[in-house]
């Protein structure tokens, strides 16, 4: 039978009770609560004629992006084929979404989608999933405009508008329109004041500001707020300690990675991610972290051998060259060489173009070539958004070509790279400071500017 949930969206279920159900499920997964798959799967013990509930199932496993989710997500998505016949046409394409996605056809997903959102622009589930993709394509220009055909279909009497804000903030965020943005973030999160992502968008906002103490002041909430919630409030901890390091307050910047970030256990891409690139900041910094680095490789080290997404392999990258893994360095790349030649997807090319070159560019620092690592990054440079994620995230390897320039002693770059990476962010204490100490050693002043 069909329901249609707050937004008008029609969805199939086997009896009518299962709506309810289904709609809290969905919007667990909003909110990014740590029971949406529990709720899932409750719905579907108890009513396996749910299309959507099948589906949702797979996106949430490959969401977790990790090798060992793909076979059960494959299962999710025999399910779903099976009821086709009583699925509405956009169940239908939301199933063809799930078969792309888990084919690694990311770019044929994204075309579903599309076509999902052109029939049902208010189809919540189609959009917050085409969004969160997006933003791993590492194409800024591809997520704003995202932004810009969802926005027309919504206004502030649509349920779920709020969600809709946040998304629209962060693609708008990514492509420099920083006041648009926050202005929608901030409406998101007044309309929809359990959602993270309205948060999180409105953080990027003023990070790239360089708002930092203003940050720190936004990210806090009641504790209630946190409670129950996934890997995505480990992520907005991050944006906390990056306020903190971006300040220049790196004493600080340590002991909130030691109490808040710091793996307990074995860690999600995400969490691996967050503190691979938080210490990789820190070290370039001239901060030494030491043991922290054997701890991560330890707590990530299930994540190796999962060529998923690049945006984890970037970053496995820097946890097993800087624990000074040089065996676990050589086996991850030569993974991801023969991944980028073996097969013909997104992220395969992703692979080549960026994982290559930053794994030999990490071997050749770690055997003392710096000259070699910094030009083989330099080769690379302009494929950095092939890693994927936001600018924030993707920062992390512009700071650390700058951090190999200066190692290689090469002032004249390093001067280059430095002024350019400020141009951007002229707030960042850290990258204002080693303006500063590399002129005033080249016999150049350069006067360190208060944070705002």
């Amino acid at each position: 039978m069909l329901v249609r949930d707050p937004r008008g969206v029609a969805w199939t279920t086997g009896v009518e009770t299962s709506a309810a159900k289904l709609f809290a499920a969905m919007h667990s997964y909003f909110t990014f609560r740590v029971d949406a798959m529990d709720r899932v799967d409750c719905l579907l013990r108890e009513d396996p004629e749910v299309p959507a509930g099948w589906v949702l199932r797979g996106y949430l496993l490959l969401f977790s992006r990790a090798g060992s989710d793909m076979p059960v997500a494959a299962e999710s998505l025999a399910r779903a084929e099976a009821l086709s016949q009583i699925a509405t046409p956009a169940e239908r394409l939301h199933v063809s979404a799930l078969k792309a996605w888990l084919n690694s056809d990311a770019l044929g997903a994204q075309r579903i989608w599309d076509a999902i959102l052109t029939c049902m622009p208010h189809d919540l589930l189609a959009l917050r999933v085409q969004h969160f993709n997006a933003l791993m394509l590492g194409r800024p220009d591809y997520l704003r405009s995202l932004a810009g055909r969802s926005l027309a279909d919504w206004d502030d009497a649509i349920p779920g508008a709020g969600f809709v804000y946040g998304m629209v903030c962060m693609g708008l965020e990514e492509a420099g329109e920083y006041a648009r943005a926050e202005a929608l973030g901030r409406r998101g999160a007044d309309l929809e004041p359990d959602d993270l992502w309205s948060v999180h968008s409105v953080a990027h906002v003023m990070e790239a500001q360089g708002r930092f103490s203003e940050g720190l002041d936004w990210m806090k909430r009641p504790v209630s707020f946190w409670k129950g919630r996934g890997p995505m409030r480990h992520h907005l901890l991050w944006h906390e300690a990056l306020f903190l390091y971006e300040a220049g307050r790196f004493d600080r910047a340590l002991d909130y990675y030691d109490r808040r970030l710091a793996p307990q256990g074995a860690s999600g891409y995400l969490e691996m991610s967050d503190c691979a690139s938080f210490l990789v900041r820190l070290e370039a910094a001239g901060v030494v972290c030491g043991g922290r680095w054997d701890d991560l490789a330890e707590a990530g080290r299930h994540l190796v051998d999962d060529r998923i997404l690049t945006f984890n392999d970037v970053h496995m990258l820097f946890v097993l060259a800087m624990a000074g893994d040089g065996a676990g360095l050589r086996r991850l790349s030569t993974s991801l060489a023969g991944h980028a030649m073996a097969t013909r997807s997104f992220d395969a090319e992703a692979a080549g173009r960026i994982s290559v070159p930053l794994a030999e560019a990490l071997t050749a620092r770690m055997a003392g070539d710096v000259t070699g690592a910094t030009d083989r990054l330099l080769a690379a440079r302009f494929a950095f958004p092939h890693m994927g994620g936001s600018n924030a995230q993707r920062d992390v390897l512009d700071i650390y070509l700058i951090d190999c320039a200066i190692a290689s002693g090469d002032t004249a770059l390093s001067r280059r790279l430095l002024h350019e990476y400020l141009d951007l962010r002229p707030g960042s204490v850290p990258m204002q400071t080693r303006l500063s100490e590399l002129e005033a050693a080249s016999g150049d002043r350069c006067r360190v500017q208060p944070v705002p």
